[in-house]
């Protein structure tokens, strides 16, 4: 530890020597390099400028900057901290957009002086800009790994049940930030969830899904009216029993949220299915990883077709993985829905069957089923990029109403209430 007080020439000499920078200001070696920490790391300068309250450090290393965040540590490029300048000039935080004209970014960017503030770090660039950033901001910006608020639970259909139900009244959900972040909440964390004493009304459908966001139109439209009737050709409009899949596979972005909403049923059966498509694929990573990497990697083709001029197909991969983090963002799981399969080479042909089939005999175990009985009034919504859904057969006249929310728009209004 260096400690030259009014010693000003000595703490020049060791600046000198040690750093290929501008001489700094007088201001700077009287208060701040009195109480700095000088050695080398990995070959270059090391300045230990401050350590705060919060636990993490900032050292100057090589060409940025040396964060640790408790339990973690990141070398910061000083080109991406001048990227994300907040102050006026490169940032309108008005429309929360880059004013990128107004700098040139450069691999030998280089800070004249880094300062902390309590819980702010001041940074004055070579070219005499100034950039000051909330610690707290660093940490939720730069680190790619960080969990979310709402932590996710996979379960199966033991584990579901020792859990209370999901669900919100709706009273609460629409009249409430708190009854609509705990919708959102559940959905994060199971999903699903329930709304009910939701008037038994195709209207009341839209209303609880426009609490959320926008509603999705599709090539049913915008609400529909679910019944055994073969409006659509689709196996959702009979009454028989319908193994667990995710919908709107044949689409290219499939649809985020799928509500619902038991209007009538004067028979016996219809219970609704849920799985946790993210708790089966997981298992599969964890039994078998070539067959999930195989299910990660390969494109296959789903399709939906009817006598109305619809021929909607699409091209994806059955599971996908964040980039960074590789957790599963999305199961794309419908086997009643998939194209004929010429995507896939010969010699990969029988692989990408076993791994499919593998995934499947895990989605389709029972012991992996949550079984429940909607009533009239109580309004289902899932997590089409998670939870697969299906049903039992059915006697009698089922009416459901039922429509889609867009996954970036749901997931947005999530991320407004802070609980992304």
């Amino acid at each position: 530890m260096v400690k030259c007080g009014q010693k000003r020439v000595a703490t020049r000499e060791y600046y000198s020597l040690f750093s290929h920078s501008p001489l700094p200001s007088v201001d700077f070696i009287d208060h701040v390099l009195p109480n700095t920490k000088i050695g080398f790391s990995n070959g270059f300068l090391t300045n230990n400028f401050a350590t705060v309250s919060n636990g993490m450090d900032v050292q100057s290393v090589g060409g940025g900057l040396k964060v640790h965040l408790v339990g973690r540590d990141a070398e910061i490029p000083f080109v991406w901290l001048r990227d994300h300048c907040r102050c006026e000039v490169c940032y309108n935080a008005v429309t929360f957009q880059k004013n990128v004209e107004n700098y040139v970014l450069t691999e030998d960017l280089a800070a004249r002086e880094v300062q902390m503030n309590g819980e702010c770090l001041k940074i004055t660039w070579q070219d005499g800009h100034i950039s000051t950033y909330s610690l707290q901001w660093i940490s939720r910006n730069f680190f790619p790994q960080q969990e979310s608020i709402v932590k996710q639970f996979l379960w199966d259909g033991n584990l579901i049940k020792s859990q209370s139900l999901p669900c919100v009244p709706c009273n609460v959900y629409l009249k409430t930030d708190k009854g609509l972040q705990e919708v959102l909440s559940n959905i994060l964390k199971y999903g699903f969830c329930i709304v009910n004493e939701v008037s038994v009304t195709e209207e009341s459908t839209g209303t609880v899904a426009e609490r959320i966001c926008c509603i999705l139109e599709t090539v049913f439209g915008r609400l529909n009216t679910v019944k055994p009737d073969l409006q659509f050709n689709d196996t959702a409009y009979t009454s028989i029993a319908i193994g667990a899949h995710t919908d709107t596979t044949y689409y290219t972005l499939p649809a985020g949220i799928q509500l619902f909403h038991i209007l009538h049923h004067d028979g016996k059966g219809g219970e609704s299915l849920l799985v946790d498509g993210f708790n089966a694929a997981e298992k599969l990573r964890g039994s078998n990883p070539k067959y999930f990497e195989t299910l990660v990697r390969t494109v296959i083709p789903h399709e939906f077709q009817d006598k109305r001029g619809h021929h909607l197909y699409s091209l994806g991969t059955v599971l996908s993985v964040d980039s960074c983090t590789q957790q599963l963002t999305l199961v794309r799981f419908n086997p009643y829905d998939r194209a004929p399969l010429n995507t896939v080479s010969a010699e990969e042909i029988p692989n990408f069957y076993a791994s499919y089939d593998a995934l499947k005999q895990i989605i389709w175990n029972k012991d992996n089923y949550f079984w429940l009985k909607l009533q009239p009034g109580m309004v289902l919504l899932v997590d089409n990029w998670r939870v697969l859904h299906g049903r039992s057969a059915f006697t009698g006249n089922r009416i459901f109403s039922s429509c889609y929310l867009p996954r970036d728009e749901w997931r947005s209004r999530a991320r407004s209430l802070e609980l992304l």
